[in-house]
């Protein structure tokens, strides 16, 4: 009789246990472009690597994740390192493996069932997600809940520029960052002259007042509802802020000397093509050995 108590007991627990997990746990609706097209060689997608440090950031926080776009189904990414190992492993779990083939359309989400939104950039963001009426509808509903986020990184923002309440811009008013025109002219993407606009000059034409740090240095800006991200080295922190904002703490990441170099290493490549040093190249070159990038290595002892 004793036994069976205990057994009961511990059966409790366990249910009250997933109970509690349950309605603790937060529903994220992240938002990609559809309209990559050939991994971004006829049309720009979203930034896969966003993408992924967004998604892990939110499911690890106890969050349920549901990937949308304005079209649903499979969306496509610019081109990205397939080997690197998160992204790898995003496509070897079975977990995640058809979750970009399968997004579901945005005219198919209920934006009840969600307490934050979280919009991906890439410069297939700028073509599509602003003009996405079902979209723009998921925006005003959260904007309009109490307890609710509205976040972006990089050119995601542009989903915020054409969403009205009551006859006003939503980002009226509102501190914002988003993807600078200084890091538009330095990346100078062959697409820049088919875009519909400029995402900074659109956000200030809202109203809104503009915030940014250098050209891709992290820079994470909370406004009310909104946080916003301004480059993809914003990614992991905004998402850890949207987590902070919805009541829960982030869980603590590891920082490793990795992700430092990487990081050193974009704003590297972004910056080399206004000055040239022989012992500078010399000093990129060893560290693109000790991220283990042979050829990028060999291209910096060349040039």
């Amino acid at each position: 009789m004793r036994k069976y108590i205990t057994v009961v007991l511990l059966l409790f627990t366990m249910i009250t246990f997933a109970q509690s997990a349950s309605k603790n746990q937060k529903n994220v609706l992240i938002i990609v472009s559809s309209y990559g097209k050939d991994n971004g060689k006829t049309r720009p997608g979203f930034e896969f690597e966003e993408f992924v440090d967004a998604y892990n950031i939110f499911t690890s926080n106890n969050s349920k994740v549901t990937v949308a776009s304005p079209k649903g189904g499979s969306v496509v990414a610019d081109k990205f390192d397939a080997t690197k190992e998160k992204n790898n492993a995003f496509f070897t779990n079975k977990n995640t493996a058809s979750i970009l083939s399968q997004t579901v359309a945005t005219s198919q989400v209920d934006a009840d069932d969600y307490d934050a939104i979280y919009i991906i950039g890439g410069k297939g963001a700028m073509f599509d997600v602003p003009y996405d009426p079902s979209l723009q509808d998921i925006i005003l509903n959260l904007y309009n809940r109490k307890g609710t986020v509205l976040a972006s990184v990089c050119h995601g923002t542009s989903a915020f520029i054409n969403v009205k309440h009551q006859n006003n811009y939503i980002l009226d008013n509102e501190r914002i960052t988003g993807f600078s025109n200084e890091e538009e002219k330095i990346f100078k993407s062959k697409w820049i002259d088919e875009f519909p606009f400029l995402l900074e000059d659109a956000v200030k034409s809202r109203g809104a007042k503009y915030q940014k740090s250098s050209f891709m240095l992290e820079n994470v800006v909370i406004s009310g509802k909104f946080i916003t991200g301004q480059n993809p080295a914003s990614t992991k922190v905004s998402a850890e802020a949207v987590v902070n904002a919805l009541g829960v703490k982030p869980v603590q990441r590891a920082k490793d000397s990795k992700e430092k170099l990487e990081k050193g290493m974009r704003l590297i490549t972004f910056g080399k093509p206004y000055f040239f040093n022989e012992n500078f190249q010399l000093l990129v070159a060893k560290t693109q050995l000790n991220l283990q990038n042979t050829e990028q290595a060999k291209k910096h002892l060349k040039s």
